[in-house]
């Protein structure tokens, strides 16, 4: 039987304790109401997607040039030219310092964008991939692109488990147009939800080995994924699985410890390379929603404010 519930030691939970009263909000400006996707540039800048749902501003990207900086608005992703908005979520950095998009649109509108830039400017938007169900979170691997869905409704299932998906996509493509079924090639990896929170796959994370991890949010459980050659996943293994409620995007350290924000739980975790579960901190946050290590601090965006939050992580 599998312990959903670990009992911290008291030196344990004192460490969380602390690591949230050392917690700094970081206050977005006006023109977000509420951020999410979190990567770092090329230039070491924290940069911050915001899909700005009530609508009152436009899905924008963001940037922190510094800690201890004040956030601002770096540019408005352009609208879809059908429903006239844009909802910025996963983002993460190429190469050549082209960013990734996911565009998070209803009705299957969905939209994975490459952004290029000149002198700091965007200089070009291209889709990558559009007809998305649920563009969810992006990372990029040797050439290419890792991106979650967090449900494809299309994909039959007898039991009435909700399907989710990881799709690859090579970072030459443009206008890949996917069905969201079993007939898209870049279908990669799949998992399902059980329970009554109908969200699957969402955060993606890669590490300094080329390991791939992503999570299920409604199941609670972490998968470590091996990719072969091609690209495609030649190997799964269940990595984390206990001691988390609903876990959202996904990061790496230098050192190969995996954090994730757990929405339901309000809190910022960090599982280590044997998949053991802590609690980095707890309580101080609405809605945590990414995590992003820059600069020798844990940075979780908050979806249900407009702030981030900076932890000291300990060395």
């Amino acid at each position: 039987m599998i312990n959903t519930h670990r009992i911290f030691p008291a030196a344990c939970m004192a460490a969380v304790a602390l690591a949230a009263s050392a917690a700094v909000k970081v206050q977005m400006p006006p023109t977000c109401t509420n951020p999410d996707g979190l990567a770092v540039d090329p230039q070491d800048r924290l940069v911050i997607a915001a899909p700005n749902n009530a609508r009152t501003q436009p899905g924008a990207i963001f940037r922190l040039d510094a800690p201890g900086g004040t956030p601002y608005l770096w540019f408005v992703v352009p609208p879809h030219p059908e429903t006239g908005v844009a909802a910025p979520m996963g983002i993460c950095f190429g190469p050549e310092g082209e960013l990734y998009v996911c565009d998070n649109q209803k009705d299957s509108k969905g939209r994975l964008l490459r952004v290029t830039f000149k002198d700091d400017k965007p200089l070009a938007v291209e889709t990558v991939a559009c007809g998305l169900e649920n563009a969810n979170g992006v990372k990029y691997l040797n050439g290419r692109l890792y991106m979650t869905q967090a449900f494809l409704r299309k994909l039959p299932r007898d039991d009435g488990h909700l399907p989710s998906g990881l799709y690859m996509f090579s970072a030459t493509d443009r206008n890949v147009k996917v069905t969201n079924t079993a007939a898209d090639p870049q279908l990669v990896f799949t998992d399902h939800t059980v329970g009554k929170i109908r969200v699957g796959m969402n955060g993606v994370a890669v590490d300094a080995k080329g390991t791939i991890y992503v999570d299920n949010y409604g199941e609670g459980r972490i998968w470590k994924l091996t990719p072969g050659a091609d690209g495609r996943i030649a190997a799964s293994e269940l990595f984390a699985w206990q001691d988390m409620k609903t876990p959202d995007g996904l990061c790496t350290d230098a050192e190969g410890n995996v954090y994730t924000a757990d929405m339901h739980a309000g809190a910022a975790v960090k599982v280590d390379r044997k998949g053991a579960v802590t609690t980095v901190a707890k309580d101080c946050f609405t809605k945590p929603s990414e995590p992003c290590v820059w600069r020798g601090r844990l940075y979780i965006s908050d979806y249900g404010s407009t702030t981030l939050t900076e932890i000291p992580l300990a060395r």
